[in-house]
Protein backbone atom coordinates (compact mmCIF):
# COMPACT_ATOMS: atom_id res chain seq x y z
CA UNK A 1 0.00 0.00 0.00
CA UNK A 2 2.81 2.36 0.68
CA UNK A 3 4.59 1.47 -2.59
CA UNK A 4 5.45 4.56 -4.72
CA UNK A 5 2.97 4.25 -8.22
CA UNK A 6 4.12 5.24 -11.93
CA UNK A 7 0.36 6.37 -11.78
CA UNK A 8 0.54 9.66 -9.70
CA UNK A 9 -2.20 10.19 -6.98
CA UNK A 10 -4.58 13.09 -7.45
CA UNK A 11 -6.39 13.61 -3.94
CA UNK A 12 -4.40 14.14 -1.06
CA UNK A 13 -5.98 13.90 2.68
CA UNK A 14 -3.75 15.82 5.65
CA UNK A 15 -5.24 14.17 8.50
CA UNK A 16 -6.34 11.12 6.58
CA UNK A 17 -6.35 8.52 9.51
CA UNK A 18 -8.52 10.59 11.73
CA UNK A 19 -12.16 10.58 12.07
CA UNK A 20 -13.58 12.70 9.23
CA UNK A 21 -10.90 11.79 6.73
CA UNK A 22 -11.11 7.76 7.24
CA UNK A 23 -14.90 8.39 5.75
CA UNK A 24 -13.54 10.63 3.41
CA UNK A 25 -11.00 8.31 2.16
CA UNK A 26 -13.27 5.77 1.93
CA UNK A 27 -15.89 7.86 0.39
CA UNK A 28 -13.47 9.20 -2.41
CA UNK A 29 -11.80 5.30 -3.21
CA UNK A 30 -15.16 4.13 -3.86
CA UNK A 31 -15.66 6.64 -6.99
CA UNK A 32 -12.19 5.48 -8.38
CA UNK A 33 -10.18 8.29 -7.29
CA UNK A 34 -5.97 7.92 -6.56
CA UNK A 35 -6.00 8.63 -2.48
CA UNK A 36 -2.73 9.94 -0.67
CA UNK A 37 -3.92 10.13 3.30
CA UNK A 38 -1.16 12.09 5.07
CA UNK A 39 -1.11 11.74 8.65
CA UNK A 40 1.26 12.14 12.08
CA UNK A 41 0.03 8.60 13.05
CA UNK A 42 0.40 5.29 11.55
CA UNK A 43 -2.67 4.19 12.79
CA UNK A 44 -4.87 3.05 10.38
CA UNK A 45 -7.42 1.29 12.11
CA UNK A 46 -10.47 3.40 11.23
CA UNK A 47 -9.93 3.42 7.30
CA UNK A 48 -8.81 -0.35 7.72
CA UNK A 49 -11.75 -1.17 10.08
CA UNK A 50 -14.25 -1.03 6.75
CA UNK A 51 -12.93 -4.51 5.63
CA UNK A 52 -14.74 -5.52 2.71
CA UNK A 53 -14.65 -1.65 1.13
CA UNK A 54 -11.33 -1.29 2.48
CA UNK A 55 -9.85 -4.77 1.16
CA UNK A 56 -11.50 -3.74 -2.74
CA UNK A 57 -10.29 -0.42 -2.80
CA UNK A 58 -7.08 -0.37 -1.47
CA UNK A 59 -4.76 -0.96 -4.12
CA UNK A 60 -5.55 2.94 -5.02
CA UNK A 61 -4.68 4.07 -1.29
CA UNK A 62 -1.08 5.24 -0.22
CA UNK A 63 -0.30 6.13 2.75
CA UNK A 64 2.26 8.44 4.07
CA UNK A 65 3.52 9.50 7.43
CA UNK A 66 4.74 13.14 8.30
CA UNK A 67 3.68 16.04 10.39
CA UNK A 68 1.90 18.98 9.18
CA UNK A 69 4.12 21.54 11.07
CA UNK A 70 7.49 20.37 9.21
CA UNK A 71 7.37 22.21 6.17
CA UNK A 72 10.07 19.42 4.50
CA UNK A 73 7.75 16.79 5.10
CA UNK A 74 4.69 18.83 3.54
CA UNK A 75 6.24 19.73 0.42
CA UNK A 76 7.93 16.00 0.22
CA UNK A 77 4.51 15.00 -0.09
CA UNK A 78 3.51 17.25 -3.13
CA UNK A 79 6.84 16.60 -4.44
CA UNK A 80 6.40 13.26 -4.89
CA UNK A 81 2.44 12.42 -5.41
CA UNK A 82 1.88 15.81 -7.22
CA UNK A 83 -1.78 16.18 -6.15
CA UNK A 84 -4.50 18.57 -8.33
CA UNK A 85 -6.93 18.21 -4.85
CA UNK A 86 -5.79 18.75 -1.27
CA UNK A 87 -8.43 18.04 1.51
CA UNK A 88 -6.95 19.33 4.32
CA UNK A 89 -8.35 18.10 7.28
CA UNK A 90 -5.21 17.78 9.59
CA UNK A 91 -5.10 19.65 12.90
CA UNK A 92 -5.12 19.61 16.62
CA UNK A 93 -8.32 19.76 17.71
CA UNK A 94 -9.57 21.86 20.70
CA UNK A 95 -8.48 20.33 23.58
CA UNK A 96 -5.38 19.88 22.59
CA UNK A 97 -4.73 23.19 21.03
CA UNK A 98 -6.25 24.59 24.44
CA UNK A 99 -3.74 22.01 26.32
CA UNK A 100 -0.75 22.40 23.87
CA UNK A 101 -1.10 25.78 22.43
CA UNK A 102 2.26 26.16 21.00
CA UNK A 103 1.67 22.93 19.03
CA UNK A 104 -1.36 24.08 18.10
CA UNK A 105 -0.27 27.03 16.57
CA UNK A 106 2.30 25.15 14.61
CA UNK A 107 -0.15 22.33 13.23
CA UNK A 108 -2.96 24.30 12.83
CA UNK A 109 -2.07 27.70 11.39
CA UNK A 110 2.00 27.26 10.39
CA UNK A 111 0.57 23.62 9.36
CA UNK A 112 -1.99 24.85 7.28
CA UNK A 113 0.39 27.63 5.39
CA UNK A 114 2.90 25.16 5.12
CA UNK A 115 0.03 23.27 2.95
CA UNK A 116 -0.77 26.59 0.77
CA UNK A 117 2.62 27.21 0.10
CA UNK A 118 3.26 23.58 -1.24
CA UNK A 119 0.41 24.20 -3.56
CA UNK A 120 1.37 27.34 -4.61
CA UNK A 121 5.01 26.37 -5.40
CA UNK A 122 3.41 23.19 -7.19
CA UNK A 123 1.17 25.59 -9.62
CA UNK A 124 4.60 27.88 -10.35
CA UNK A 125 6.41 24.50 -11.08
CA UNK A 126 4.25 23.20 -13.27
CA UNK A 127 2.65 26.12 -14.68
CA UNK A 128 -0.67 24.67 -14.66
CA UNK A 129 -4.10 25.65 -12.93
CA UNK A 130 -4.56 25.97 -9.22
CA UNK A 131 -4.33 23.05 -6.61
CA UNK A 132 -7.85 22.97 -5.13
CA UNK A 133 -7.88 23.15 -1.37
CA UNK A 134 -10.82 22.10 0.39
CA UNK A 135 -10.87 23.28 4.11
CA UNK A 136 -13.15 22.76 7.25
CA UNK A 137 -13.37 25.44 9.36
CA UNK A 138 -15.38 25.49 12.35
CA UNK A 139 -18.21 26.94 14.40
CA UNK A 140 -15.43 28.05 16.96
CA UNK A 141 -14.70 30.56 14.17
CA UNK A 142 -17.61 33.12 15.62
CA UNK A 143 -16.51 32.43 18.93
CA UNK A 144 -18.50 33.23 22.01
CA UNK A 145 -19.28 36.51 21.32
CA UNK A 146 -22.18 36.31 18.71
CA UNK A 147 -25.20 38.65 19.43
CA UNK A 148 -28.18 37.15 20.77
CA UNK A 149 -30.01 37.65 18.33
CA UNK A 150 -28.16 36.03 15.71
CA UNK A 151 -27.50 32.69 18.14
CA UNK A 152 -30.65 30.79 16.11
CA UNK A 153 -28.99 31.74 12.96
CA UNK A 154 -25.52 32.84 12.70
CA UNK A 155 -25.05 34.53 8.75
CA UNK A 156 -22.40 33.10 6.51
CA UNK A 157 -21.09 36.80 6.91
CA UNK A 158 -21.25 37.26 10.85
CA UNK A 159 -18.90 38.51 12.72
CA UNK A 160 -16.20 36.72 13.67
CA UNK A 161 -14.32 36.57 17.54
CA UNK A 162 -12.75 33.10 18.38
CA UNK A 163 -12.17 32.67 21.71
CA UNK A 164 -9.78 29.53 21.45
CA UNK A 165 -6.48 28.72 20.03
CA UNK A 166 -8.44 26.32 17.42
CA UNK A 167 -10.83 29.02 16.81
CA UNK A 168 -8.32 31.56 16.23
CA UNK A 169 -6.20 28.92 13.86
CA UNK A 170 -9.33 27.87 11.87
CA UNK A 171 -10.34 31.80 10.94
CA UNK A 172 -6.57 32.53 9.97
CA UNK A 173 -6.79 29.81 7.79
CA UNK A 174 -10.19 31.11 6.44
CA UNK A 175 -8.43 34.79 5.83
CA UNK A 176 -5.27 32.95 4.50
CA UNK A 177 -6.83 30.87 2.13
CA UNK A 178 -8.66 33.57 0.68
CA UNK A 179 -5.13 35.67 0.06
CA UNK A 180 -3.97 33.08 -1.66
CA UNK A 181 -6.51 32.48 -3.93
CA UNK A 182 -7.09 36.31 -4.76
CA UNK A 183 -3.76 36.01 -6.23
CA UNK A 184 -4.24 32.96 -8.09
CA UNK A 185 -2.08 30.75 -6.34
CA UNK A 186 -4.48 27.97 -5.64
CA UNK A 187 -8.47 27.29 -5.29
CA UNK A 188 -9.38 27.52 -1.86
CA UNK A 189 -12.78 26.62 -0.80
CA UNK A 190 -14.08 26.19 2.95
CA UNK A 191 -16.94 24.83 5.13
CA UNK A 192 -17.29 26.30 8.79
CA UNK A 193 -18.75 22.64 10.34
CA UNK A 194 -21.10 22.69 13.61
CA UNK A 195 -19.93 19.63 15.80
CA UNK A 196 -19.66 16.50 13.97
CA UNK A 197 -20.78 12.95 15.29
CA UNK A 198 -20.44 9.69 13.92
CA UNK A 199 -19.04 6.10 15.09
CA UNK A 200 -14.88 6.18 15.71
CA UNK A 201 -15.09 10.17 16.66
CA UNK A 202 -13.27 8.87 19.90
CA UNK A 203 -13.30 10.98 23.12
CA UNK A 204 -12.11 14.57 23.76
CA UNK A 205 -13.72 17.97 23.17
CA UNK A 206 -16.57 19.46 24.66
CA UNK A 207 -19.29 18.09 22.45
CA UNK A 208 -18.53 14.55 22.18
CA UNK A 209 -21.63 13.73 24.29
CA UNK A 210 -23.59 13.94 21.27
CA UNK A 211 -21.49 10.73 20.01
CA UNK A 212 -21.24 8.85 23.01
CA UNK A 213 -24.65 8.74 24.00
CA UNK A 214 -25.43 7.37 20.74
CA UNK A 215 -22.38 4.82 20.61
CA UNK A 216 -22.23 3.54 24.18
CA UNK A 217 -25.63 1.72 23.99
CA UNK A 218 -25.05 0.91 20.61
CA UNK A 219 -22.39 -1.08 22.39
CA UNK A 220 -24.90 -2.28 25.37
CA UNK A 221 -22.79 0.07 27.63
CA UNK A 222 -24.22 2.87 30.28
CA UNK A 223 -23.61 6.76 29.17
CA UNK A 224 -23.75 9.74 32.02
CA UNK A 225 -24.02 12.89 29.93
CA UNK A 226 -22.89 15.65 31.20
CA UNK A 227 -24.79 18.65 29.96
CA UNK A 228 -28.64 18.99 31.54
CA UNK A 229 -31.35 17.46 29.37
CA UNK A 230 -33.11 20.35 27.61
CA UNK A 231 -28.88 21.64 26.06
CA UNK A 232 -29.71 22.31 22.87
CA UNK A 233 -26.65 21.70 20.23
CA UNK A 234 -26.54 21.76 16.31
CA UNK A 235 -24.89 18.62 14.85
CA UNK A 236 -23.69 17.39 11.76
CA UNK A 237 -23.77 13.28 10.84
CA UNK A 238 -20.06 12.29 9.50
CA UNK A 239 -21.54 11.31 6.18
CA UNK A 240 -23.04 14.90 5.46
CA UNK A 241 -19.71 16.42 6.46
CA UNK A 242 -18.20 14.30 3.79
CA UNK A 243 -20.26 14.80 1.69
CA UNK A 244 -20.41 18.76 2.05
CA UNK A 245 -16.61 18.55 1.51
CA UNK A 246 -16.80 16.81 -1.94
CA UNK A 247 -19.75 18.80 -3.58
CA UNK A 248 -18.07 21.94 -2.48
CA UNK A 249 -14.98 20.59 -3.86
CA UNK A 250 -17.03 19.51 -7.20
CA UNK A 251 -19.12 23.04 -7.26
CA UNK A 252 -18.59 25.34 -10.12
CA UNK A 253 -16.42 28.34 -9.66
CA UNK A 254 -18.75 30.79 -11.05
CA UNK A 255 -21.54 29.02 -8.53
CA UNK A 256 -19.91 30.74 -5.27
CA UNK A 257 -20.63 34.07 -4.09
CA UNK A 258 -22.96 33.97 -7.14
CA UNK A 259 -26.27 35.07 -4.73
CA UNK A 260 -25.24 38.20 -4.23
CA UNK A 261 -22.32 38.63 -6.28
CA UNK A 262 -19.21 38.12 -3.51
CA UNK A 263 -15.93 36.63 -3.44
CA UNK A 264 -17.49 34.08 -0.99
CA UNK A 265 -14.85 30.92 -0.30
CA UNK A 266 -15.98 29.75 2.89
CA UNK A 267 -19.53 28.69 3.69
CA UNK A 268 -21.60 27.69 6.77
CA UNK A 269 -23.09 23.75 6.79
CA UNK A 270 -26.02 22.98 8.94
CA UNK A 271 -27.46 20.60 11.20
CA UNK A 272 -28.91 17.65 12.16
CA UNK A 273 -33.31 18.59 13.10
CA UNK A 274 -34.84 17.38 16.05
CA UNK A 275 -38.63 16.22 16.63
CA UNK A 276 -39.61 19.96 16.68
CA UNK A 277 -37.59 21.11 13.54
CA UNK A 278 -34.60 22.94 15.57
CA UNK A 279 -31.29 21.47 16.37
CA UNK A 280 -32.15 18.49 19.03
CA UNK A 281 -31.90 18.93 22.48
CA UNK A 282 -29.91 16.35 24.88
CA UNK A 283 -33.37 14.97 25.32
CA UNK A 284 -34.67 14.43 22.16
CA UNK A 285 -31.11 12.64 21.28
CA UNK A 286 -31.45 10.04 24.50
CA UNK A 287 -35.13 9.04 23.20
CA UNK A 288 -34.17 8.49 20.04
CA UNK A 289 -31.63 6.16 21.48
CA UNK A 290 -33.50 3.99 23.48
CA UNK A 291 -35.77 3.58 20.60
CA UNK A 292 -33.60 2.62 18.57
CA UNK A 293 -31.22 0.36 20.64
CA UNK A 294 -34.39 -0.66 22.81
CA UNK A 295 -32.71 -0.01 26.13
CA UNK A 296 -32.46 2.91 28.45
CA UNK A 297 -28.56 3.16 28.91
CA UNK A 298 -28.20 7.21 29.48
CA UNK A 299 -28.86 9.08 32.47
CA UNK A 300 -27.54 12.71 33.09
CA UNK A 301 -24.98 13.97 35.21
CA UNK A 302 -24.95 17.69 34.33
CA UNK A 303 -21.49 19.73 34.89
CA UNK A 304 -22.50 23.43 35.27
CA UNK A 305 -19.37 24.69 33.45
CA UNK A 306 -19.85 22.09 30.49
CA UNK A 307 -22.97 22.69 30.55
CA UNK A 308 -22.81 26.52 30.24
CA UNK A 309 -19.62 26.12 27.78
CA UNK A 310 -21.76 24.25 25.30
CA UNK A 311 -24.53 27.03 25.44
CA UNK A 312 -22.70 29.54 24.53
CA UNK A 313 -22.68 27.68 20.86
CA UNK A 314 -24.31 29.33 17.49
CA UNK A 315 -26.64 27.39 15.12
CA UNK A 316 -25.31 28.04 11.74
CA UNK A 317 -27.50 29.42 9.13
CA UNK A 318 -26.13 27.60 5.39
CA UNK A 319 -29.11 29.22 3.06
CA UNK A 320 -25.93 30.55 0.81
CA UNK A 321 -24.56 27.05 0.28
CA UNK A 322 -27.84 25.63 -0.27
CA UNK A 323 -28.26 28.59 -2.85
CA UNK A 324 -24.89 29.04 -4.50
CA UNK A 325 -24.05 25.10 -4.92
CA UNK A 326 -27.09 23.11 -3.97
CA UNK A 327 -26.18 21.84 -0.51
CA UNK A 328 -28.67 20.07 0.90
CA UNK A 329 -28.11 17.05 3.39
CA UNK A 330 -28.74 13.44 3.09
CA UNK A 331 -28.76 12.66 7.14
CA UNK A 332 -31.15 15.89 8.62
CA UNK A 333 -33.60 13.32 10.24
CA UNK A 334 -32.82 12.78 14.04
CA UNK A 335 -33.80 9.39 13.64
CA UNK A 336 -32.19 8.28 10.40
CA UNK A 337 -28.78 9.47 11.63
CA UNK A 338 -29.15 6.97 14.94
CA UNK A 339 -30.45 4.55 12.98
CA UNK A 340 -27.19 4.32 10.74
CA UNK A 341 -25.11 5.43 13.39
CA UNK A 342 -26.00 2.26 15.30
CA UNK A 343 -25.40 0.02 12.36
CA UNK A 344 -21.46 1.66 11.63
CA UNK A 345 -21.12 0.85 15.54
CA UNK A 346 -22.33 -3.18 14.92
CA UNK A 347 -20.97 -3.32 11.12
CA UNK A 348 -17.02 -2.07 11.80
CA UNK A 349 -16.32 -2.26 15.70
CA UNK A 350 -12.55 -2.18 14.83
CA UNK A 351 -13.02 1.34 14.32
CA UNK A 352 -14.08 2.59 17.47
CA UNK A 353 -11.73 4.00 19.79
CA UNK A 354 -11.12 3.06 23.18
CA UNK A 355 -12.31 5.49 25.72
CA UNK A 356 -10.03 4.64 28.67
CA UNK A 357 -6.93 5.75 26.01
CA UNK A 358 -8.35 9.44 26.80
CA UNK A 359 -8.62 9.71 30.62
Amino acid sequence: MAERREERAKVLITGGTGFIGSYLAMDLLKKGNEVVVADRSYDLRRIEGFKDEFEKNKDRLTFIQGDLSLSEHVHQWFDEFRPQSVYHLGALLSAGAETNPTQGFLTDLQGSWHVLEAARLQRQRKKSGPVKVIFPSTIAAFGAHIPPELKEKVPNEAPQFPTTMYGDAKLSVERLGDYYHRRKWVDFRAVRFPSVIGASRGPGGTTVYSTLMIQQPALSQAYSVYVKEDLRLAILYVKDAVKALTMLHDAEDSKLGSSDNSVRRVYNIGSIKGPDGRPPTAGDIEKTVNKVVGADLIDFKPDAMMDQTVRGFGILDDSKAQKEWGWKGDYTDLSKVVEDFVKEVKDYPGRLQRLELFG
